[in-house]
């Protein structure tokens, strides 16, 4: 599939209601995966609601997973090098996180696992070798969503990524219009990072094709940008895409405070799903 070749037509998308009777049932299986992820992650207690705004489908959809039609096949595994900036301690703290594509789905949505590590080696076919930063060896597993129309991504959020949560997580709709603007919103109650209840309306928006550079070469990408402001500052995040490789970086700022870009740098295909280059 190509990027270019998905510019015509609509995606059928829908906003969750604002309204109690919707928002509960609406909320049910995601939210039993975002409590899912919180506990795991050792964070203490609190009342939380995120992405009230998603595309519902991602819930809701029965469709069986095709993986001759996915980016993401079981066995591939991603491996991204990543850097969290604190601008305003003026400190910097880098490490990669490898991720791991299971042969297992759990809400309809193929689960993926997330580890992370301080240097790898130079045969990446020796990941499976070397021991995660965690010395509790302690893997985030979480989902992705992929058919034909859509592609949605849970980002990293352990190990000094957690902020990723406040962001609308990673998403691409098929086919493509460059222009295409929709919303997305994060509601927190006694937010554990800012101490108050925490609304984030976030405004996204397709930018443009443009090129990337991976692995020495240009690759073609679709980029989107999106912003939420809010009392306690300017939230922004960019996307880009790959028709081949999925995600290629995703770079978060909060106000002039934090900066975390995450840009993808290798990926090993599994010997059996591999598709050719």
């Amino acid at each position: 599939m190509n990027i270019k070749n998905k510019i015509q037509g609509k995606t059928p998308y829908v906003y969750a209601k604002m309204k109690k009777s919707s928002a509960y049932t609406i909320y049910g299986d995601i939210c039993k995966s975002v409590f899912f992820q919180t506990n795991n992650y050792n964070m203490k207690p609190f009342s939380f609601i995120a992405l009230i705004c998603f595309p519902i489908y991602v819930i809701a959809s029965n469709t069986d997973i095709c993986i001759n039609d996915t980016i993401y096949r079981p066995g591939n595994i991603y491996i991204f090098e990543a850097t969290v900036d604190s601008i305003s301690k003026g400190t910097q703290h880098s490490c990669y996180i490898v991720m791991r594509v299971l042969n297992k789905e759990m809400y309809n949505q193929r689960v993926i696992t997330y580890d992370y590590y301080d240097s790898l080696p130079n045969n990446f076919i020796a990941l499976d070798s070397i021991s995660s930063i965690d010395k509790d060896s302690f893997i985030e597993s979480t989902e992705i969503f992929e058919n034909s129309k859509l592609l949605w991504i849970h980002p990293p959020r352990t190990h000094g990524f957690s902020i990723t949560q406040y962001y609308p997580f990673p998403e691409i709709h098929f086919p493509v219009k460059i222009g295409r603007k929709y919303r997305r919103s994060f509601l927190s109650f006694n937010d554990p990072l800012f101490n108050c209840t925490l609304l984030l309306r976030y405004k996204m928006c397709y930018l443009s094709f443009s090129q990337w550079k991976y692995q020495n070469k240009l690759v073609e990408i679709c980029e989107q940008s999106g912003f939420a402001k809010s009392p306690k500052g300017l939230f922004t995040v960019i996307y880009r895409y790959n028709d081949d490789l999925g995600l290629v970086e995703a770079i978060y700022k909060y106000n002039q405070e934090i900066q975390i870009q995450i840009s993808l740098i290798n990926v090993i295909y599994d010997s059996y799903n591999c598709r050719k280059r």
